[in-house]
């Protein structure tokens, strides 16, 4: 009976965890919206997997937004609160999330901790 709690358990953690990094991605084009997961981010290359299909995008940097975008977080793994700020993601992965803040501060935060990403690329 304790190995079966002890399953349960961890296939319940395990299952939570899938499903918080399960949340669709958005990516804001200047004549679209796409939903997805993203792969990858990367100086200026951003690739979104949608269904499947992995399409590429590049991104040039504009200096007049310089944080065009916008993500919500956990404080911390379990019980942390929830913070949401405009800011520039730099690397992105399946494991990592690495962002820069408007007082020029850059966090990196394990990617099952994000709640929502959005990415904008402005022409």
């Amino acid at each position: 009976m304790k190995k079966f709690k002890k399953v349960s358990i961890l296939s319940f953690l395990v299952t939570a965890l899938t499903l918080s990094a399960a949340f669709a991605d958005t990516l804001n084009l200047p004549t679209e919206r796409l939903t997805g997961k993203f792969y990858a981010v990367s100086d200026g290359l951003i690739v979104l997997d949608q269904k499947g299909v992995k399409k590429n995008y590049i991104r040039v940097e504009n200096i007049t937004d310089s944080f065009p975008d916008y993500i919500s977080y956990t404080t911390s793994p379990i019980l942390g609160s929830l913070e949401s700020t405009p800011c520039r993601i730099v690397f992105l992965d399946t494991w990592v999330v690495k962002f820069k803040l408007p007082n020029s501060s850059t966090i990196e935060i394990p990617r099952y901790r994000v709640k929502d990403l959005e990415i904008n690329i402005i022409k």
